[in-house]
C-alpha cells in the first residue's frame, strides 16, 4: 500500500484523504488514533486499546541477560545501587563487576573514620573498584576529611580494587609496606606529586621512603599494568622553578625490575641518575605498549640507549617523549623506530631536518604504521621540504604542530602551511588537526591568514572534526579573514565530511 501511494500520480494524490485529529476520535483513552478509513490494512487488525486489560507480569524480568546488561551499562553507580533492590534477576545482572568500573567511595564515607567503617560493613563496599587518595587540605570531593591509618588500609586491602589515584598526600600514619601492597594489587596506578600548590598544606607528598616501598612491591608479585608518576606545578605559580621527584637514592635494580613488568608507563619530571637510567634501559621494556618519558632530560647517548631498548619491543604502540636529543642517532634507525609506532608525541626535542625528512619519506612510501604525530618545540621542522612535509602529514589521521608565534624556529613557514592545506584540499587521511582530546585551533597557526581561502575551505571540510577559536583576546593567535570564513561555511553547505565543529568565541571577536 505504501508503495502504491508513493507511485501514484499527482491527480490520485490530491484525492487522498489524510487524518485530521480534530474531526474524529475513536476512544477516550486513545484520542489520537485515526479511524479505520485512514489506516493501512496491517494496522487495522491491531488492538489499539488495552483499557481494562491485565498486562503481562514480569515482562522486564523476562528480558535476556545481555539486554539487561546493556541497559544497566547506561546507569551511574548511584543508580545501580537502586537496581540491586528491584528483584533477584536484576540483582544478579547489576552485580557484574564490568558495570561498576571506576566506582569510588561515596562522599559520605569520606567525612569521618566512623562513616568509612560503617560503609565498609555494607555489601555495597564490595563493588568499589577505584580508590582516590587526595590531600584533604585542598577541599576536593575525592579527599578523605580525616587522617588515614594502617587500619584503614587493611580495610582497603580486602577490596577488589582495579585502580588507585594518589594526589599530593603524605599518608604519615600509613606504613610503606601496606601502601605498596595496595598499589601492587591494582591494575592501574597514578601518583601525582604537586609542588608549590595553592593549598594551605603545600608540598604534601608521599616522599622517597613510601615511593621506594611501592617500587619494592612492584618488582615482586604485582597486578599493575599501568603506572604513572608525575611531578606537577600548579598553574598559579608558573614563575616558580619546576621541582622534580627525587628518586636518585632508590636502588637502580629496584626501579629497573619494577618498570620492566609494566605495560603502560608514564614518567614526568623525575630526577634519575645515570646509573638508574642505564639499569632501566638495560632491563628493557619488552612488555610496554605505551611509554611517556617527559621532563627527564637525556643526552644524546642516553637517548640512543632508550630508543635501542624500546626498539626490542614489538608491542609499543604509543610514545610520548620530551627533552631528548636524537641528533647523533643514525637517521635510518630513527626512521625505522618511529615508523613502527602508531602514536608519537615529541616535545622540546633536538632533531635534524634530514632525520625528519627520512621519517616523512617512509610515511609516503607506505612503510609506516604511524597514524598520529604531535611535534611541539622541535628543532629544524621549518627546514623540511614543504612538498615532503605536506604530503606526509596528510597520510596521517591526526597531526599537531607548535603554534607559539613568539618562537620562530618552532613554527611552520608560510610556504609549508600553504602547501599542507593545498594538499589537504585535494585528498587527505587526516581526521583532525591535533589529537582527538586536544584539537588545535585552525586560527592558532602562524600564516593561516595567508592560505588560499578555497584551499583552506576544502581542506577543513575534508576533515571529520575541526576547532575554530576565532582568535585570542591577547592577540597571540591570528584570525581567519572574512573571505576565508565565507569560503569555509559555503563549502560546509555544499559538500563536507565534517561531523564536529569545536568552537570557542573570544570577547574581541565579532562575526
Amino acid at each position: 500500500e505504501l508503495e502504491d501511494i508513493l507511485k501514484s500520480t499527482n491527480e490520485k494524490k490530491t484525492a487522498l484523504q489524510f487524518y485530521n485529529h480534530q474531526h474524529e476520535v475513536v476512544s477516550s483513552c486513545h484520542q489520537s488514533q485515526p479511524s479505520k478509513y485512514h489506516k493501512l490494512s496491517w494496522v487495522k487488525n491491531q488492538q489499539i486499546c488495552f483499557k481494562g486489560q491485565i498486562l503481562p507480569e514480569n515482562c522486564y524480568n523476562n528480558l535476556p541477560v545481555e539486554v539487561l546488561r546493556m541497559i544497566f551499562g547506561f546507569l551511574k553507580p548511584t543508580d545501580l545501587r537502586k537496581v540491586l533492590l528491584v528483584s533477584h534477576s536484576w540483582k544478579s545482572v547489576a552485580e557484574e563487576p564490568v558495570l561498576w568500573t571506576g566506582f569510588d567511595f561515596p562522599e559520605k564515607s569520606r567525612k569521618s573514620s566512623l562513616e568509612l567503617t560503617k560503609f565498609m560493613r555494607t555489601s555495597l563496599s564490595s563493588k568499589i573498584q577505584h580508590l582516590t587518595l587526595a590531600n584533604n587540605g585542598c577541599g576536593s570531593d575525592d579527599s578523605f576529611r580525616f587522617d588515614l591509618t594502617d587500619e584503614h588500609f587493611r580495610q582497603f586491602l580486602t577490596l577488589n580494587l582495579t585502580s588507585i589515584s594518589i594526589w599530593e598526600i603524605e599518608l604519615t600514619e600509613v606504613s610503606g609496606e601496606l601502601l605498596g601492597k595496595l598499589v601492587a594489587g591494582c591494575k592501574e596506578c597514578t601518583i601525582i606529586e604537586v609542588y608549590k600548590s595553592h593549598c594551605l598544606d603545600a608540598d604534601r607528598n608521599l616522599g622517597t621512603e613510601k615511593l621506594s616501598a611501592i617500587f619494592d612491591e612492584m618488582q615482586n608479585q604485582t597486578k599493575l599494568r599501568s603506572f604513572e608518576l608525575i611531578a606537577g606545578l600548579n598553574e598559579r605559580h608558573i614563575g616558580d622553578p619546576r621541582k622534580k621527584i627525587d628518586l636518585s637514592s632508590i636502588s637502580p635494580t629496584f626501579l629497573a625490575k619494577a618498570f620492566s613488568k609494566i605495560e603502560e608507563l608514564f614518567l614526568e619530571n623525575l630526577d634519575l641518575n645515570s646509573f638508574q637510567l642505564d639499569a632501566i634501559f638495560e632491563s628493557g621494556f619488552v612488555n610496554l605498549s605505551s611509554l611517556g618519558f617527559r621532563g627527564i632530560k637525556l643526552n644524546a647517548t642516553q637517548t640512543r640507549k632508550l630508543l635501542e631498548s624500546l626498539d626490542k619491543s614489538s608491542r609499543l604502540k604509543s610514545l610520548n617523549l620530551s627533552q631528548v636529543d636524537t641528533r647523533e642517532i643514525p637517521s635510518w634507525f630513527l626512521t625505522r623506530f618511529f615508523n613502527k609506532i602508531t602514536s608519537i608525541n615529541i616535545e622540546d626535542t633536538k632533531i635534524k631536518s634530514h632525520q625528519f625528512e627520512d621519517i616523512f619519506l617512509a610515511i609516503l612510501r607506505g612503510e609506516s604504521v604511524t597514524k598520529h604525530f604531535r611535534m611541539f618545540e622541535v628543532t629544524n621542522l621549518s627546514k623540511v621540504s614543504p612538498d615532503v612535509l605536506s604530503k606526509a602529514v596528510n597520510k596521517l589521521e591526526s597531526v599537531s604542530f607548535d603554534r607559539r608565534k613568539h618562537v620562530d624556529k618552532h613554527t611552520l613557514t608560510e610556504i609549508q602551511i600553504k602547501e599542507i592545506f593545498r594538499v589537504m584540499s585535494l585528498e587527505t587521511n587526516l581526521k583532525s588537526l591535533g589529537m582527538a582530546t586536544d584539537q588545535t585551533p585552525v586560527d592558532a597557526y602562524d600564516h593561516i591568514e595567508e592560505v588560499d581561502p578555497e584551499h583552506l575551505a576544502m581542506g577543513l571540510n575534508n576533515l571529520e572534526s575541526v576547532r575554530l577559536d576565532f582568535g585570542n583576546e591577547d592577540g597571540r593567535y591570528s584570525f581567519l579573514t572574512t573571505v576565508q570564513l565565507y569560503a569555509f561555511f559555503k563549502q560546509l553547505n555544499m559538500k563536507s565530511k565534517l561531523k564536529t565543529i569545536v568552537r570557542e568565541d573570544h570577547p574581541d571577536f565579532h562575526m
